[in-house]
This record gives C-alpha cells, structure tokens and sequence, in this order.
C-alpha cells in the first residue's frame, strides 16, 4: 500500500516538476525572467524529491527526518514565484540583488527555526509518528513562528495577484493570455494551501504540493519565447506605444480592444469604464461635450471639445479602417482619433502671422482682403471705409533715417487703432497707405471719426516728426453696391485731401 501510495502520488509530481525543469533549461533561456523562473522550479523539485523519500519511508526516524528536511525548499517558494512574477512584468528595479537578499530573510529564519525547533518549540509545538504502515498517522501541532511565515508566503503570493492584475488591467487584452496563465497557476497553489492548513492539515496527502506543481505546468506556458509569440509582443507594446487612441471592433462594432492611451485618454475626460460598442463610445464623448461630423462615405470625421473661455478647441481626427482576413473578408474596424489639436493651433498661428503686418501689428493686405470678403458674406450694413495716406514719411525717412520713419509708421499706426475702437479694424496695405474698415458707421460718424483722427495726429506731432495723414472715406449702403467701387471712391477722397493739405502747407510757407 506504502509503495502504491508512493507510486500514484508523489513520483507523478517528481516527474513533472523535474520535466518542466529541464524544458526550461532547454527552451526558455530567451526569456528575461528564466532564472527566476529557474529558481522556482527548482525550489518545488526539490520539495517534491524530500515529500517522495518521506511518503515512501517506513521507519518513523526517516519520517520525521524528511518531514523536517523539507523545509530547506518550501520557505522559499512564494519569494521564488514572487520575483519570477516581478521579472516576467518588467519591474527589473524590484528583482535586484539587494531586494532578493531582502525577502530570503525570513526565510532563513525560518529554516533555522524548523532544524533547531528542539530547543525552542517556536516553529513546531510537537510532531509524531503514530503509524507508518499501512496507514500513514502523525501528529503536527504548528508553533507561533509558523504563523508568522504563513503570513509572509500569503503577502508574497497576494503581492504576485496584484501585480498580476495590475498589468492585465494596463495592456492590450490581447497579450493578457499570458498572466491569466500566471493567475490560474498562482491561485492553485493558493488554494490548496488553505486547503491543508485549514481543512486537513494531518493529511498524508499534501495538497499544496501538488497545487504547487500544477501551478507550474501553468506558468511555464506562460513563458512563450516562440517566434510568434515575439512578434504578438513587439505588436502590443506598438499598440500601446503609438500615440494615437486606438480601438479596435468586430464586425457588429463591438469594442475588443483599446490601447493604453486610448484609455488614459477616456479616463482624463471622466470616462471610467470600457465602452462595450463604438456607438456607445461616441455617445460618452458628447455627454463630456463633444461634437462631431463623421463623413460615412470616406469612413472619416472630426471630433472637437469646444473651450468657451479663451474661444479655443481640441480637435481629433477619426479614422475607421477595416481590417481582412486572409480570404479578404472584413473581420472588423479599427478606429484611430489622432489629435489634431497642436497641429491646427500652429496651422492658425500661421494664418494669423501671414494676415498681420510685421511692422505696425495691424493686418497686411492679405488680412485686409480676408476681412472685406467676411465682412461682404456677413452682409454688415452700413459699412465705412476709410483709406488714409501718411504725409511727409519720404522726408522724415530722408533726413532721420529709415529706422525713425518705422517708427513714424508705428506710431500712425497706434493712432488709428486707438481712434478706431474695438468695433473698427485697421490694416496697412501699403508702404505708408493705411485704410480703416468701420462696421455699422454712417456718415455723420465717418466725418467725426476722421475728424478725431486728424487731431490725434496733430496732438502726437513730436512723435510723428512733423508727419500727418491724408483721410478719405466711403460707405456702401446697400448690397448691390461693389466693394472696389467704394474702396475707389475713398481712395479719390484721400488724395483729394492730400491735394489740399499740400495747399495748405504751400501756402503758409
């Protein structure tokens, strides 16, 4: 019966711990965590080897014996499975030297409490060997320090769940294959230790043994350093590395998978939990206020945040892509929203500076253009032009220096703005022409707005160096009434009154 025992249930564990250790010396070199791995392996075939001799044993001395001499391999088994876990996840900083020779402490003390437990009973209150044949009976009443290390092996295999759940929740679901292979080997070991310290602890049979064991069948699979499995590898960290928020559907658009900063991205805007379809995604997002124009025909559409305070807003692009199987059948969509939100602000800074004039800060005459053919769209009535001319520029430039003549321009420039207001726009559209566009302006302001103009020239004279300004103004009433004509008749105005001031300083000379 002893050696039937022995046959059927602890050489069946000697042979598997052994055989999975020799597949990991033989296959699984390539992968990072194989010396931990290693480690493990040989921790539990160590175990298995003792627990056979003393399964096997007839005399009770050698019982006893290899009872305690067990102990050498099973104190460390929840460290070995701890940094193999914290290797296999890439936390290298936490699997140093220093931080393995850290968690061995306890234990060593505790395979220096079970050899010298004689003298102090700490470890094992009392063991005996009632019967060894043909029924295996022992007595084993567990000391206080037997506690404390079952504590610490349940906070190094709860550490192992964690991390393991950590990373399963942080990538992409199709790489979670391999830690849930992991969890299951984990768990059995967890389990049936409960199982023999709560249920049967005087079982001949231990059942962490062979929770151990089986759980390591499970976490060699979990080590695949196969080609194709190098590959899935490199394509989930891409996944999560490119920076665009991908999702990935089925052909009824299910949500299958979703990369990392697709997920950091719905959890800034307040969107917690996976969204289970594409319709559900982008009902999400317009309750967090967006809002969207999709293109069915091009599979494409845009996506913007409006941001009411500064008149801004985050913009992504959307893009459904399907993807084939090897017959050319669709077997599903992947949407990407790149964000788009740099690229349009640097694209509107650019609009900006090709409207504004380098000089003076007001528009050139590309942003003077720009604005006529909004303000003619908008159909604003009435609406006053006013072309002006600097006088006396050609001297100041002659006799000052081009650098004062800028600063002339300048100055002119910041009279017009200040006098024209928030609802006028002025632009320069030429060396020293200038023209001031007013909206909703009839012709008793138009003439009052040019006489205040005038005066602030006059009132400013030091800093002009003795320049002023030609004014000439036009308002176009109605809608039939074309731009370029109206834009003409101010500029005839302007010169007139550039005829008369001439006049005027020809005269008081």
């Amino acid at each position: 019966m002893i050696g039937s025992y022995t046959l059927f249930v602890s050489l069946p564990l000697v042979f598997i711990s052994s055989i999975i250790l020799i597949l990991t010396y033989l296959t699984k070199k390539e992968d990072p965590a194989h010396k931990y791995f290693n480690f493990l392996c040989i921790t539990i075939f160590t175990w298995n080897v003792f627990h056979a001799v003393f399964s096997a044993s007839l005399q009770a001395h050698i019982v006893e014996f290899f009872f305690i001499i067990q102990m050498l391999a099973i104190p460390y088994m929840p460290v070995a499975l701890l940094m193999y876990v914290l290797k296999f996840s890439g936390y290298d900083k936490a699997v140093s030297s220093k931080n393995v020779i850290f968690m061995c402490i306890l234990p060593t003390i505790t395979v220096i409490m079970n050899f010298t437990n004689d003298f102090h009973h700490l470890f094992r209150i009392n063991f005996a060997v009632l019967e060894t044949a043909p029924v295996r009976i022992f007595i084993n009443e567990r000391g206080p320090w037997f506690w404390v290390h079952t504590a610490y092996s349940y906070i190094a295999i709860a550490a192992v769940i964690l991390v393991v759940i950590y990373k399963m929740v942080s990538i992409a679901r199709a790489s979670r294959f391999r830690y849930y292979m992991i969890l299951l080997g984990s768990s059995l070991s967890v389990f049936s230790n409960l199982f023999v310290v709560f249920v049967a602890p005087n079982s001949p049979i231990d059942s962490t043994l062979w929770g151990a064991t089986f759980g390591l069948f499970f976490l060699y699979f979990a080590m695949d350093t196969s080609p194709t499995s190098n590959y899935i590898l490199a394509r989930n960290q891409v996944f999560d590395a490119i920076g665009e928020y991908i999702f990935v559907l089925n052909t009824k658009n299910a949500i299958t998978d979703i990369n990392r900063p697709a997920r950091n991205w719905l959890s800034k805007l307040g969107i917690n939990s996976d969204p289970s379809t594409l319709d559900m995604l982008l009902e999400l997002l317009q309750e967090k206020g967006a809002t969207i124009e999709n293109d069915e025909v091009a599979g494409s559409g845009e996506l913007f945040f409006l941001d009411e305070e500064n008149s801004l807003f985050s913009s992504y692009a959307i893009k459904n892509n399907p993807f084939y199987d090897k017959k050319q059948a669709v077997v599903g969509n992947i949407v990407t929203f790149s964000d788009m939100t740099a690229i349009r602000e640097t694209f509107r800074s650019l609009q900006a500076i090709s409207t504004i004039d380098e000089l003076t800060g007001t528009y050139n005459r590309r942003g003077y253009a720009k604005m006529l053919a909004d303000y003619k769209k908008a159909g604003l009535l009435p609406l006053c032009i006013i072309m002006g001319d600097v006088n006396g520029l050609k001297q100041v430039n002659d006799t000052l220096g081009h650098s004062l003549g800028d600063y002339v321009l300048r100055c002119a420039a910041q009279i017009l703005v200040e006098c024209a207001g928030e609802q006028g726009v002025v632009a320069r559209i030429g060396g020293d022409e200038f023209v001031v566009v007013v909206p909703s302006l009839d012709e008793p302001a138009a003439e009052e707005l040019i006489c205040n103009i005038k005066k602030a020239f006059v009132s400013r004279s030091d800093e002009m160096h003795g320049a002023g300004i030609a004014l000439g103004y036009a308002i176009r009433t109605e809608e039939s009434q074309e731009l370029s004509n109206i834009i003409d008749e101010a500029d005839k105005r302007m010169y007139q009154d550039k005829r008369n001031d001439r006049r005027r300083r020809d005269s008081s000379a």
